[in-house]
């Protein structure tokens, strides 16, 4: 499972005190069901606002981003990029997990139109244990801030498309694209809507002569554009107490359910493998794993009577990209 980490989780412990829960889990029923209905962040108007969507979304946003890019650092592990540039930021999630997976951070600049949420970024900068990392925080529109913004080594768009309009998307994606100096990130939720979005990102990216890093095996046309199924995977968070009493939520974990696309530029070589796009299917006599194939979602099975790559194939899990050392063929 993948949890806030404790700087983050102590910058909300200290919004949280003298708020009562009961009014932070009114704000957070408000701000959801507003949100479910409109798509965009201008329902969050207020700190309390700002914390309630935090305490409710960030660790779940946060656990989405980190599983990406830990499948990112397992292709180009020796990348060690020096600055982010997050756009649509929010209150920094996709930044703060860019933070934990890549020490070789030196400066992040956040751009999002709400106030709120870019005063609750601050703090999370500012609390004890946090990176010591130059952060810089702009108040403007992402698709306009995009024309004047300075080139980063990271550009992320984490769970942020969905307030851009389709064709505006297309206009501004190829500026998006030119100010990643080596990678552009982008995460949506696991939904069939935002598996489209992604979708549409993976063809103009490649018509600009983009690298696909993750989670894609091959540069192809995707084999799941025109099925019913679409590609997205899970990432497992724990749920504190006050996210259990917010959400009015019992179990002590949930699964976010995201679809992701990273584009590279300059890496030479990709050891991309065959991602596994589904649940492994474990029975007595073997595993089925359900791979990316540029034709169709492949169904390999590994029969236990192939010991060597029925246990390398016991390591894997949805989102695994196998490679030549798991020994499947």
């Amino acid at each position: 499972m993948t949890g806030l980490p404790p700087w983050i989780s102590a910058a909300l412990q200290s919004r949280l005190e003298h708020v009562p829960r009961v009014l932070l889990r009114d704000r957070a029923r408000a701000i959801s069901s507003a949100y479910r209905r409109h798509g965009k962040s201008d329902v969050i108007r207020t700190d309390l606002d700002a914390l309630a969507y935090a305490v409710v979304r960030m660790p779940a946003t946060f656990a989405a981003v980190r599983v990406a890019l830990k499948h990112t650092i397992e292709i180009i592990p020796g990348f060690a990029p020096q600055s982010i540039l997050d756009l649509g930021a929010g209150p920094g999630t996709a930044s703060w997990a860019g933070a934990t997976a890549w020490p070789s951070l030196k400066r992040i600049v956040l751009i999002d139109i709400n106030p709120p949420l870019l005063d609750l970024a601050r703090d999370i900068a500012d609390s004890a244990g946090a990176p010591r990392i130059e952060l810089s925080v702009h108040a403007r529109n992402a698709a306009e801030a995009v024309n004047h913004a300075a080139e980063a080594d990271v550009v992320m768009a984490s769970y942020a498309l969905t307030e851009i309009a389709p064709r505006a998307l297309n206009d501004i994606l190829p500026r998006v694209w030119g100010l990643a100096r080596r990678l552009l990130i982008i995460v949506e939720p696991g939904t069939s809507a935002g598996y489209r979005r992604i979708l549409a990102c993976r063809d103009a990216l490649l018509g600009c002569g983009a690298q696909l890093v993750a989670p894609c095996s091959h540069d192809l046309r995707c084999p799941l554009a025109s099925g019913s199924r679409w590609c997205h995977f899970s990432a497992r968070l724990p749920r504190s107490r006050d996210h259990r009493t917010t959400k009015d939520a019992y179990a002590p974990f949930e699964d976010e359910k995201f679809s992701y696309l990273v584009a590279g530029k300059g890496f030479e070589r990709l050891p991309r493998g065959r991602r596994i796009l589904a649940t492994p299917k474990r029975r007595k006599s073997g595993i089925t794993l359900t791979l990316c194939v540029p034709d169709s979602p492949e169904e390999r099975f590994v029969a236990r009577a192939e010991k060597h790559a029925y246990m390398a194939a016991r390591r894997l899990d949805w989102g695994d990209a196998t490679d030549s050392g798991d020994e499947i063929p």
